[in-house]
């Protein structure tokens, strides 16, 4: 939480014990009028939520009892304000406005937003007009060293558009998760590359299905920090929602599950994803000699590419690294494998490859994944890694349990708390293509797949 609203919630509490102890009006008053300020100051400062609105509404409920029960609060008044007071204090807790971590680097970290139309494919996801070309919106985040003065980019764009598509997936009212709009990232918009470095490595990281390219900012932030490009692009319409600069949307059409032919369509729409990683590619390419204007010009290191993805992503990546030979290492999230082609299983990856994943994927959907997993792995070259970590589950490998501290008992999150499982996972991708992509001998990954959560699988 804040630190207004951290504030806020003591006042709260104190007043509470002031007004059931009864001890001394002036104490109670003093604590209440405390309280109101900082509320004020919070709302001015930091910007108010829905969650703080049992906290506002306690302090006139106590008030009130104060006034006209001054020689005793009878145990019924006593239960109510405290049910009251556990809602006021628990809810701004559960559903907090959550920060990314520091990423820890060297370097700050600038973004851009760019929306590119491919004109040599149709859509593959509508049908209502053949003229209608393939387009995504992509976000790149790079290294400077600009001393930022200015404020961080937020964590979601177009909140009101998002928290209505994210209301609609969860199936939850549209004001529930408003509060993003007050989440912010490590990154600025538009600010210099840095010029200290020569050519940068690149990451293209490709997100699951029903996610976006905002899902994975902890992971962007801490390698770009550390002197890394790293590009993200939401699929149109198997992203939970993809918003181009003219205000249309691409929504998300990619509930099949449960279809009786889901898994070929998944496959014939592993095509589009690959395809939309190869476009990237060539955008970086003009990128590269100025034909599209950005931060990044004559900074990427193109012997040095490397794809990720989490879930659907990780197939996506995993396909992308065997047919284009731009590709230099891969590495999964948890990967989903069951809409990998039977011929990418079969003729394996090989470039540096490393899968990290939860402990089983017994009892999902997709049973025999590593199964899957383990063909995969018998037909690539080294150096491959298969890293399992432990108390994971699905949406750990990504920073989905930065948003609660119970989200493990709502979503598809394990036991591990987010300040052990990101860095942890940043360290490992971070090391990895630091040993694999750029050959630093000081990589420290070797070292990092020792810890007691990790257990190789040989």
């Amino acid at each position: 939480m804040r630190p207004f609203e951290i504030l806020t919630l003591i006042l709260i509490t104190g007043t509470l014990v002031a007004l059931f102890t009864h001890r001394d009006r002036k104490v109670f008053l003093f604590l209440l009028f405390g309280t109101i300020g900082s509320m004020l100051v919070q709302h001015f400062l930091e910007g108010q939520r829905w969650q703080f609105a049992f906290a506002v509404y306690l302090l006139p409920g106590m008030y009130i009892f104060h006034r006209f029960q001054k020689i005793t609060i009878n145990t019924a008044t006593k239960i109510l304000l405290s049910i009251w007071f556990s809602i006021a204090i628990t809810l701004p807790w559960i559903i907090p406005v959550f920060s990314l971590p520091n990423p820890g680097g060297p370097y700050d970290v600038g973004t851009e937003t760019f929306h590119w139309i491919d004109s040599s494919r149709t859509e593959w996801f509508t049908d209502q007009n053949p003229n209608d070309l393939r387009e995504i919106m992509v976000q790149v985040w790079y290294p400077s060293d600009q001393n930022v003065k200015k404020d961080p980019e937020p964590y979601l764009d177009f909140i009101n558009l998002r928290a209505k598509a994210l209301a609609g997936a969860g199936a939850i009212p549209e004001f529930f998760p408003s509060h993003l709009n007050h989440v912010t990232t490590n990154s600025y918009g538009g600010i210099p590359i840095t010029e200290k470095s020569g050519h940068l490595p690149v990451v293209i990281f490709s997100h699951g299905i029903t996610g976006t390219r905002h899902l994975h900012q902890a992971l962007y932030e801490y390698l770009v920090s550390r002197g890394y490009i790293v590009v993200a692009p939401d699929h149109s319409f198997d992203a939970n929602l993809t918003i181009f600069p003219d205000g249309h949307i691409a929504d998300y059409r990619s509930n099949i599950t449960g279809h009786p032919d889901s898994l070929n369509l998944r496959k014939m729409q592993m095509n589009t994803r690959v395809t939309d990683i190869s476009f990237i590619l060539d955008q970086l390419e003009k990128m590269q000699s100025g034909k599209i204007e950005s931060q990044i010009i004559g900074k990427i290191d193109y012997e040095n590419i490397s794809v990720g993805g989490h879930s659907y992503g990780g197939a996506t990546a995993t396909v992308s690294a065997q047919r284009d030979g731009r590709i230099n290492a891969c590495f999964v999230l948890d990967s989903w494998l069951s809409p990998v082609p039977d011929e990418t299983i079969n003729a394996g990856v090989h470039v540096p490859f490393l899968f990290m994943g939860r402990p089983s994927w017994v009892g999902s959907d997709y049973p025999g994944n590593y199964t899957r997993l383990d063909s995969l792995m018998a037909h690539s070259s080294n150096p491959k890694y298969q890293l399992i970590i432990k108390k994971t589950e699905h949406l750990d490998y990504s920073d989905i349990p930065l948003f609660s501290p119970i989200i493990k008992y709502v979503l598809d999150v394990g036991d591990l708390t987010s300040s052990v499982s990101i860095p942890l996972m940043n360290g490992l991708v971070y090391g990895f293509l630091e040993k694999y992509l750029t050959k630093n001998p000081q990589s420290g990954f070797d070292t990092i797949i020792q810890h007691e959560l990790i257990t190789p699988v040989l």
